[in-house]
């Protein structure tokens, strides 16, 4: 029989207790962004050296505001990957992240289709991976957690492939074991 009973008290969110990110996680970010900035400021620097109409329109304290730049996305970056963090619980998988704009995402493990583990060349020399959980109905990812160990992630997929496998047997015998 269907019942809809209004709820008196709803849970708390707050009271998740999110675990970081995998302490080669701000390695990878930082190398990732060191990749992007570096040859972009080679670039720069030599259209500026061999072309003279570019060298007067770059004048050299702009070249100094890109360092700067570098330096404070490699802090900004630093505290963003501190502030992530994941934690799974019986029945969804909660990820935080954000410094500004602040974000929690819940995501049912009971409405995932499919997972999809990614590792990078950065990635696989720091040891970490991508965890990327599907929900039915997008082309995308629903969830998409970077920064995990390789072990972390391989536990988590299978936590949630077998999750129906563990919703299937009573409760009872979950707690005889």
């Amino acid at each position: 029989m269907f019942s809809n009973q209004q709820i008196e008290t709803l849970p708390k969110h707050q009271t998740i207790q999110f675990q970081p990110l995998a302490d080669n996680a701000i390695w990878h970010v930082q190398l990732n962004w060191l990749l992007f900035y570096v040859p972009l400021m080679a670039v720069i620097i030599a259209v500026r050296h061999f072309n003279p109409a570019v060298s007067q329109a770059i004048a050299t304290p702009w070249l100094l505001v890109l360092p700067l730049l570098v330096m404070l996305s490699m802090i900004y970056n630093l505290y963003s990957v501190r502030a992530k963090g994941v934690a799974v619980r019986e029945h969804d998988i909660a990820f935080k992240r954000g410094l500004i704009w602040q974000q929690t995402t819940l995501l049912p493990i009971s409405r995932v289709q499919h997972t999809e583990i990614h590792r990078g060349p950065i990635e696989r020399k720091l040891g970490l991976s991508t965890l990327r959980l599907y929900s039915a109905g997008g082309m995308s990812a629903d969830l998409h957690i970077s920064g995990l160990t390789d072990e972390q992630c391989n536990d988590v997929r299978q936590f949630v492939q077998s999750y129906g496998d563990n919703a299937l047997i009573p409760e009872n015998e979950l707690t005889d074991e």
